[in-house]
């Protein structure tokens, strides 16, 4: 028996056609199923670089780059351009848990200040010195937020840690790639082990997923894709659900 799985985040529409469905995992303690989707997605990291456990890190870090880069497109789609702001520290912060702190304190300021109608998305970076920075994609701040800031250094003085670069974006769905990129850096980094792999806000938007034995494709079709021919169309086979079949369509 066949399994579907459709996975819409922002103009791209995926779907999976595998020749097994997955096995039940009903009636066994202690394992847990966590939503790759769900807020503040970390992971633990081993401090063991043995020829197995690096690759099974690298591989995670691939797996959970790809959840990032939906959840950014989720975002990109149907909403105004969000704007990339970076968060320099002035001084040799090193300890990413004080960088959270200090992030997370940022936020409330600016919730603040402008309300809760913003969104946001931010991944860590350690620098060549060592310290810590972040950058960041920020949906629904006010326009002049940007186009003041020079004047008034808003951002800069609520962040208050050293520096602020700000720049505007034309939501291009290369963002979500920009901010992988730093996101799987992090991810690998040994001195952010059992650490989060980026932050975001609640109310972010995440990926629409539709799952399920033998579903039928004709409403999505008519839905999202529109007859569209796939951008990616390729076969593989899987451990444990056998041959799949990939589409990828971008609907943009």
């Amino acid at each position: 028996m066949s399994y579907t799985k459709i996975i819409i985040s922002g103009n791209n529409v995926e779907k999976y056609e595998y020749e097994k469905e997955p096995r039940r995992m009903g009636g066994r303690r202690g394992k847990r199923k966590v939503n790759p989707y769900s807020e503040n997605v970390g992971a633990s990291r081993s401090d063991t670089l043995s020829e197995g456990q690096l690759g099974k890190r690298q591989d995670n870090a691939r797996r959970t780059g790809l959840v990032f880069r939906r959840i950014v497109a989720s975002n990109l789609a149907g909403s105004p351009p969000p704007l990339l702001i970076t968060f320099t520290y002035k001084e040799n912060i090193t300890d990413i848990e004080i960088g959270y702190k200090d992030y997370r304190a940022f936020v409330q300021a600016l919730r603040n200040k402008f309300g809760k109608a913003f969104s946001y998305i931010a991944v860590s970076e350690f620098q060549k010195r060592g310290a810590i920075h972040f950058h960041a994609l920020f949906w629904g701040l006010p326009s002049e937020v940007f186009s003041q800031e020079r004047q008034t250094r808003t951002i800069a003085l609520i962040w208050k840690k050293g520096f602020v670069y700000m720049k505007e974006t034309d939501g291009n769905d290369k963002l979500s790639s920009y901010l992988a990129k730093y996101m799987v850096k992090t991810f690998t980094d040994p001195r952010l082990k059992n650490k989060k792999a980026y932050l975001a806000s609640r109310n972010i938007k995440r990926p629409k997923i539709i799952a399920g034995v033998d579903y039928s494709f004709w409403a999505v079709d008519e839905e999202y894709v529109g007859g569209k021919n796939p951008i990616i169309d390729k076969q593989y086979l899987t451990r444990q659900l056998g041959n799949c079949r990939y589409r990828h369509w971008n609907i943009k």
